[in-house]
């Protein structure tokens, strides 16, 4: 018992070096003045936030989404937080075959690209129900227009030496009920972009990829949804776990600054990547409480429509 302790107890410490070690923050604020940046999913919620730390932070930004009232008005506060420049194009990304203007754009209006931002998504709380023109839908939003956009913007990323940033979710990389399809384009993106890393490292293309893993942020979108799906007392409970826009998107710039390969954003830090492992060492430890949290959910869902 006593070298089980002691073996146990080294892994822990070596575990927690690694963490602190990766963790630890290299970012310099000024590395991003001037950049040329394209944020899509700009109009609310993370993206949003990420265009304002970037002007903030004195870049060039093109931002795009499917509302163009609320583009111009993000683009207009961008410009009084201390953008260089700030442009906005709106675009519907389900329409996949489209998605290369905003490439396009941004060599126009910007004259080149440092970061690509893809951030923009679309999901619905419902179990499978078979419904594959929805699943569809979803892949082309989710995934096909990261792709899409991702292979338009390489030849301008490769002269500049530039980033991709994938906001992706705790959805893609742990099966959620009720979120199948979206769980779907999530687990897709992970796998499209970790294989395209290394592609581009055996060309010699000095195009970093980073995946940004999401857990529960406090967007309007989120928060209300939640109202929705859970009991007021344990609606009060899980905002705890809640994280806040304004933090993840600078943490989002932060890691895709630094060239991190994967970064979890999670409350308490850590409990994401905890959950993840967890799931592929021993999924069946979490069998119980995934499918207890999705009886609740829906439930709840049930109950609200009658």
């Amino acid at each position: 018992m006593g070298r089980f302790r002691k073996i146990t107890g080294a892994i822990v410490l070596v575990c927690a070096i690694y963490i602190a070690y990766i963790m630890r923050d290299t970012f310099d604020p000024e590395s991003i003045r001037g950049k040329k940046v394209i944020v899509t999913g700009a109009s609310t919620g993370i993206g949003e936030q990420i265009a304002y730390h970037y002007a903030r932070l004195g870049a060039k930004i093109l931002i795009t989404a499917r509302r163009e009232n609320l583009l111009k008005e993000v683009s207009k506060k961008c410009i009084e937080l201390g953008a260089q420049e700030a442009h906005y194009l709106p675009m519907d990304m389900a329409k996949v075959n489209d998605t290369g203007r905003l490439i396009v754009e941004a060599e126009k209006k910007l004259g080149g690209l440092d970061y690509l931002v893809l951030n923009h998504a679309l999901y619905y709380w419902e179990l499978w129900d078979g419904n594959i023109e929805k699943l569809q839908n979803i892949m082309n939003v989710n995934f096909m227009s990261f792709v899409s956009l991702a292979s338009k913007a390489l030849p301008m990323l490769t002269k500049t030496n530039g980033s991709i940033v994938v906001v992706s979710s705790a959805a893609g990389v742990m099966g959620n009920p009720g979120l199948s399809k979206y769980s779907a384009s999530k687990f897709a993106l992970g796998g499209f972009f970790e294989a395209l890393r290394y592609e581009l490292m055996w060309k010699k293309i000095n195009v970093p990829i980073t995946i940004c893993i999401l857990g529960a942020v406090d967007t309007d979108t989120m928060m209300n949804q939640m109202q929705k799906l859970a009991s007021p007392e344990r609606f009060q409970t899980l905002k705890q776990f809640f994280m806040s826009t304004e933090v993840v998107a600078i943490e989002v710039i932060k890691s895709g600054a630094r060239g991190d390969r994967i970064a979890y954003f999670s409350f308490p830090p850590g409990l994401l990547q905890a959950l993840h492992t967890v799931n592929v060492i021993a999924p069946s430890l979490l069998d119980g409480s995934i499918v207890s949290q999705g009886e609740r959910i829906f439930s709840r869902l049930a109950k609200n429509r009658t």
